[in-house]
């Protein structure tokens, strides 16, 4: 993937190209490939556009239209049975039409089911960030000792369907399973948890919790708001270290309250009036709600975030405030 080099771009450019092409993984690989040869980019930016692109791919292990005809006829619950009745190579041509893609390497890849969409207008490169990942594993077998990049989460894995992240690794890496090899690098999305290698003896066990990091994060939360900054904030209050006290802390979102700090004034103005408090006018308006606020959340064990664009707390330092309160 060093073609790239050879095209016009700014050194902005050229920088992101090589830290995004630095983990790129098999199945990636592939999908650039076909997009590639269908779209020919002629400039850095066009290249950018096709690796922003690459989740918008799909990958089925069929490496002969005979074989993307099975696909078709399994997705459509046609009974084998019937299958050498069947011109499956016809039908694997049908499913090209309808699901245009180039096979490259035993995979078909299938493109984006819509036009590709320009994401990097050559302006806005700071917001082009890969960021629908979890963990990223550089493995390597006995057959291949310089190892493949892997990304999670891999849904091919859990929904039983072929050409995903897992499959098309361990098929480069010559292995049967996972447990053919061995770990040279691992990557987390999240800062917060710390250094993957050190913390699991298995493989398998950092699979597991690096799928279940990315169904989380793909989740948010289960549409709860503000997923991203609670989150982030929570992982800093609780001084996260690990990737299973990441995971644990993602269970229980609930238990935290988060304060913006662009909302201290309604935060204030909310506990005034729990408290039965009314200013007058004129006090009100030399009354400094954020400062007011501030206190409270302080005096109730709530930290300022580092960014100090949040409090982060519990709902039980609440609960325990509100107890203590009535026992004076």
């Amino acid at each position: 993937m060093r073609d790239y080099e050879d095209l016009p771009m700014t050194d902005a450019e050229r920088r992101w190209l090589h830290e995004r092409l630095e983990t790129l993984t098999v199945r990636e690989s592939l999908c650039l490939t076909a997009l590639t040869q269908r779209m020919l980019p002629t400039t850095g930016a066009d290249f950018i556009n096709h690796l922003l692109a690459l989740p918008d791919c799909d990958c089925i292990a069929a490496n002969s239209y005979e074989a993307l005809g099975e696909y078709s006829l399994e997705e459509q619950r046609v009974s084998e049975m019937l299958w050498e009745f069947m011109d499956t190579a016809q039908i694997g041509r049908a499913y090209e039409d309808a699901h245009p893609g180039l096979f490259v390497d035993g995979i078909y890849v299938q493109y984006p089911s819509s036009p590709p969409r320009l994401q990097y207008d050559g302006d806005n490169l700071g917001k082009c960030v890969d960021a629908d990942w979890s963990v990223k594993l550089k493995l390597a077998s006995e057959s291949n000792p310089d190892g493949v990049w892997l990304r999670l989460p891999d849904y091919s894995e859990v929904n039983e369907e072929s050409g995903g992240e897992i499959t098309i690794a361990l098929h480069a890496l010559g292995a049967e399973s996972i447990a053919d090899c061995s770990v040279l690098e691992a990557r987390c999305i999240l800062p917060e948890a710390g250094d993957l290698l050190s913390q699991y003896a298995s493989l398998a066990d950092l699979i597991y919790d690096g799928q279940n990091l990315g169904f989380t994060l793909d989740e948010r939360g289960q549409g709860q708001p503000n997923f991203e900054q609670l989150f982030a904030a929570a992982l800093e209050y609780e001084d996260c270290h690990t990737l299973s006290e990441a995971l644990d802390i993602s269970q229980r979102l609930h238990d935290f309250e988060l304060v913006p700090t662009d909302g201290l004034k309604g935060y204030a103005e909310k506990l005034l009036t729990e408290n039965g408090v009314t200013l007058p006018e004129n006090v009100a308006a030399a009354f400094n709600y954020e400062e007011y606020a501030s206190e409270q959340l302080e005096s109730k064990g709530y930290l300022l975030n580092r960014d100090e664009s949040a409090y982060i707390g519990t709902a039980q330092q609440e609960q325990m405030e509100e107890l203590s309160f009535r026992m004076e």
